[in-house]
């Protein structure tokens, strides 16, 4: 991952590098109200789809183009050709992209009762603070704003499990492609801001 930082470090300018910082750190948590999930996200629209392969029953391999990647996935579900920009990938682990060094502060919000950011993977499951024992060496040194940004974009760069959602005429979104995972390749270090778009969803 450092050397990912390093080479991201070369492309991205510091104000591009917060610029997209900036906007995933501001990202409230999920809830639901009134009925809707409201999804804080990481947004890739699609630009074309096409169906690759007819498989037994009623599945289909569709492909779709995010700018210049190609995502493959398998589903039943009859999804608009001829409309692809109603269609977008959510990356919805915030806080695994804001990574171990976020300090969002949540506060006790009761409405917040999703949290799609509960992965084992990177969830200690504890707020609690734990001092640094004396044989590690002490706390890690602090570091600057810039070098976090490149480290929360390096984890952004990654490959993920993105959910479908097709936006509908009431501008809400429902989730379609259940069946299987679905794997969005990551933005590598070719990423500017103009590329990432943090936004929260209405999902019904």
């Amino acid at each position: 991952m450092e050397t990912y930082t390093t080479e991201l470090r070369g492309k991205l300018s510091q104000r591009e590098a917060l610029s997209i910082y900036n906007q995933v750190n501001h990202l409230p948590p999920a809830r639901f109200a009134a009925r809707r999930l409201r999804l804080p996200c990481i947004v890739f629209s699609v630009k074309r789809l096409s169906i690759q392969e007819r498989c037994n029953g009623d599945e289909k391999v569709y492909r779709a183009w995010v700018g210049p990647k190609t995502v493959d996935f398998t589903t039943a579900d009859s999804l608009p050709l001829r409309q692809p920009q109603r269609l977008v990938f959510a990356h919805p682990w915030i806080s695994y992209i804001r990574g171990p060094s976020d300090e969002y502060a949540w506060g006790n919000d009761e409405e917040s009762v999703v949290d799609f950011d509960s992965n084992s993977e990177h969830d200690t499951g504890s707020d609690e603070v734990v001092p640094p024992s004396p044989l590690d060496g002490g706390p890690e040194p602090r570091v600057d704003d810039y070098t976090r940004a490149l480290r929360l974009i390096a984890r952004l760069g990654q490959p993920f499990n993105a959910l479908l959602l097709v936006q509908q005429p009431n501008r809400h979104y429902t989730r379609v492609a259940t069946e299987n995972e679905i794997i969005v390749p990551g933005l590598g270090t070719d990423i500017t801001s103009r590329d990432v778009r943090a936004t929260v969803l209405e999902i019904l």
